[in-house]
C-alpha cells in the first residue's frame, strides 16, 4: 500500500521538482495533493488525510511551523521539512519531525527519509511527536526534549537530563540522570548535530557530553572531564583545543 503523500510548498517549481524526485525514486509514494500555502494545505490535509507531509518553512505570512500549530497535534501524518535555509530551529525540528531535506534535495536523503517515514507511519495511532514538535518550537532551551526511538516505542527525554552520549559504532549509548541509559540505533554524529547548539560538546571521537553536567576537569593524566555520573570522559588531540578554550572562557 502507498504512502498519501502531500507537498506543501509555496514555490510551484520546487512542487514539481519534488514530485518528480518521487516519482522516479520512492514508489512506495503517491502525492495525492500540493499545496502554495498553509491555507490551501490545511483544506488538503481535512479532505485527504495523508499519511506524510513534505512541508517547507518559509511560505509567506503562515510559516510551516505556523501551519503545524493550527492543526493543534491532532493529525495522524509524519513530517517531513523541505527547506533553502537550514536556520529556524532546525535542529528541534529535527528532533521530532521525521527528517528535513535542504534544497536542491539530495536522492540518497529523501529515499532514506521516505524509508524512515515509512516504518514510522500507523493511521490508527495520533502522531506523538507532531504534538511534540510543536511544543519544542515554544519552548525555552532548558525545557526542550528529543525523540528516543526503541525497539517498541518512542521516548521523548529531557535534554537538560541527558548526561553524555557513547558511541558504539553505528548505535549510541545515552546516560541520562538517575542512572537511566538508552541503546538508540543512531550515529553520535547525528546526536551531535541535534545538540550542539544546547551546549554539548565533542570531546573524542566516542564521546559527546552535556556541558552543564561537568564536574571536574582534570589536568593529570593526559587530561580528561570528570562527569556528574563518576564518568571520566578522554579528551582526544585533535579536539584538546576547542575543549580547553570552552572550559576556560
Amino acid at each position: 500500500m502507498k504512502l498519501k503523500c502531500i507537498l506543501v510548498d509555496d514555490e510551484t517549481k520546487s512542487r514539481i521538482n519534488l514530485r518528480q524526485l518521487l516519482a522516479a525514486y520512492c514508489p512506495s509514494v503517491e502525492v495525492v495533493g500540493e499545496a502554495g500555502s498553509a491555507t490551501e494545505a490545511l483544506k488538503l490535509i481535512s479532505t485527504q488525510k495523508p499519511d506524510l507531509l513534505f512541508l517547507d518553512i518559509e511560505m509567506g505570512e503562515v510559516s510551516g511551523f505556523d501551519m503545524l500549530k493550527l492543526l493543534n497535534g491532532h493529525q495522524s501524518f509524519e513530517v517531513i521539512f523541505v527547506t533553502a535555509f537550514d536556520k529556524y530551529g532546525i535542529q528541534a525540528a529535527k528532533a521530532c519531525a521525521i527528517d528535513y531535506l535542504l534544497k536542491p534535495i539530495n536522492i540518497l536523503e529523501l529515499s532514506n527519509a521516505v524509508e524512515t517515514a515509512t516504518k514510522q507511519i500507523s493511521p490508527k495511532k495520533e502522531n506523538e511527536r507532531l504534538q511534540e514538535l510543536i511544543a519544542n518550537i515554544d519552548r525555552a532551551d532548558d525545557e526542550q526534549r528529543i525523540a528516543v526511538p526503541l525497539t517498541d516505542k518512542i521516548e521523548f527525554v529531557a535534554i537538560s537530563k541527558i548526561i553524555r552520549l557513547e558511541a558504539e559504532g553505528n548505535y549510541t549509548h545515552i546516560y541520562m540522570d538517575g542512572d537511566k541509559k538508552y541503546l538508540v540505533c543512531k550515529t553520535l554524529k547525528e546526536f551531535q548535530e541535534l545538540l550542539e547548539r544546547y551546549n554539548f560538546l565533542r570531546t573524542h571521537q566516542s564521546h559527546l557530553i552535556n556541558f552543564r553536567k561537568i564536574s571536574a576537569y582534570v589536568k593529570t593524566e593526559g587530561g580528561y572531564i570528570s562527569m556528574e555520573d563518576g564518568s571520566q570522559i578522554p579528551i582526544s588531540r585533535q579536539k584538546r583545543e576547542d575543549v580547553l578554550k570552552k572550559i576556560l572562557r
